[in-house]
């Protein structure tokens, strides 16, 4: 135990979770469940909607990034709301909403488009909660030991969802699930939020939040019911005071400008890898590349599997390895993925050879994009302005990756292979700026990262 820091800023030692605390984060973390459900479906229903509302290519790009501007409107609101209202309300209304949603998606008329962009709309702004919310929640309640593999189970969640996607379509189809099985893809999204709402008793409010709201006495009951050990509670109470006693603030002020560069940049810096590219249009490429209906299918399902595999990697070695190492390491290998995937197609390469990058770039994130852009959100603001750091945090990953969604058809047919270039550029600039300016953040408390703390003391 490091003896340099005082005794309440050591990160305690928990053996074992509480039963409490386990079915908080398996209910809470679904909310990534919907979240990579919708990618994946949507990937496997863009072509169900070219057919279906004889889509341009614009219309397309519109239509597939609707739900990210709507997961934008999302992040905001709940950013607000998580501070007013607490973390379990925001829970439940995502949760209804998209449950909602997904049912009418699958009921909408051929040649309604604008009403298959409102329910899109829709379908984002309760992912945008959930991306805000959740991690929050999970951060708030873990042990300071436990918290990059309890956060990290968000991102896992989100793979578990594109698997269950993409093995959905191929599954639909062998069962004869009529000639439009992208809409049962799209209504089997309400499973995982209705879920939520029928285990949400499983999750008291968060504690911390109830404590800074003036319940004390609740407070302490949801920190039992979660298991929180005394020591651990009176202790994270004490931080909680000396950090912030006014109970909240404006985020906007000078003295969060780096913890607010931080969050923007690394929200940025995960959509500008092109990820959102290969997940929402992964389907699309693969038959670009010249592989069959069947093998992209069954492609889409192995990598999205493999992927989620590395994550799991990545949460266990996150608590151990630190952030900052995996982050060097994934960005690093996407860069030169991208590289080398510009080259295979500007030189017309063989499918194989396309499907090996794939794999390897989904990897790379998977081993530290995916899981650490939540995990590092979760963990820079201090409770006082914690709802709206993670609501300008989730914003700005959601606008970055509208943005792309919205541009990449078109930008497609000018230089297909262009674009791709640029992602890579991003990635390795973005490893210099992680090693020289991103702080540490594994073992700090809540919105005081390691570097600055060893400092401080």
């Amino acid at each position: 135990m490091n003896r340099d820091l005082p005794a309440e800023d050591q990160p305690e030692e928990v053996r074992a979770l509480h039963r409490g605390r386990i079915a908080a984060v398996a209910v809470c973390s679904l909310g990534g469940t919907v979240f990579g459900y919708d990618l994946g479906a949507v990937s496997a229903a863009t072509r169900g909607w070219l057919h279906a509302f004889q889509l341009s290519v614009p219309q397309l790009g519109i239509t597939v990034s609707a739900s990210l501007w709507g997961g934008a409107a999302g992040s905001v609101l709940a950013g607000k709301l998580v501070r007013r209202c607490g973390r379990r309300p925001i829970l439940a209304a995502c949760a209804a909403l998209y449950a909602f949603a997904a049912v009418a998606l699958a009921l909408v008329p051929a040649g309604r488009w604008p009403l298959l962009l409102a329910l899109r709309v829709l379908c984002g702004v309760a992912i945008g909660g959930f991306v805000v919310d959740c991690p929050l929640y999970l951060a708030e309640i873990s042990p300071r030991a436990w918290r990059g593999r309890i956060v990290g189970c968000f991102q896992l969640q989100i793979g578990a969802g594109v698997v269950l996607a993409f093995a959905a379509g191929p599954l639909l189809s062998m069962l004869g699930m009529g000639p439009s099985p992208w809409r049962w893809s799209l209504a089997l999204g309400a499973l995982a939020p209705l879920c939520i709402l029928a285990f949400l008793r499983c999750v008291p409010e968060e504690p911390h939040w109830l404590h800074a709201s003036g319940r004390p006495a609740q407070a302490e009951q949801s920190a039992a019911r979660l298991g929180i050990p005394p020591a651990e509670w009176l202790r994270s109470l004490h931080i909680l005071h000396r950090q912030f006693p006014a109970g909240s603030e404006r985020l906007l002020q000078r003295k969060y400008l780096r913890p607010i560069l931080l969050a923007i940049s690394i929200a940025m810096f995960n959509q500008l890898s092109g990820v959102q590219i290969f997940r929402m249009y992964l389907l699309d490429l693969l038959s670009t590349a010249g592989i069959g209906h069947r093998s992209r299918d069954l492609y889409a399902v192995s990598i999205s599997v493999l992927s989620l595999a590395v994550t799991l990697t990545a949460v266990m070695l996150i608590d151990i390895r630190g952030r900052k190492p995996l982050l060097i390491a994934g960005s690093a290998g996407m860069g030169m993925c991208l590289l080398s995937l510009t080259i295979a197609l500007r030189g017309h390469a063989h499918p194989a050879a396309l499907e090996t990058i794939l794999t390897a770039f989904n990897a790379c994130f998977a081993f530290s994009q995916g899981p650490m852009v939540w995990i590092y959100l979760s963990e820079l603001f201090p409770f006082a302005v914690r709802g709206a750091g993670q609501g300008l945090g989730s914003l700005v990953h959601w606008l970055t990756s509208a943005s792309v969604i919205l541009c990449f058809p078109v930008l497609q047919r000018v230089a297909p292979s262009g674009v791709f270039l640029i992602f890579a550029a991003i990635m390795l600039f973005q490893v210099v700026i992680v090693a020289r300016w991103y702080p540490e953040t594994k073992g700090a408390p809540l919105g005081q990262p390691a570097e600055a703390r060893s400092i401080a003391s």
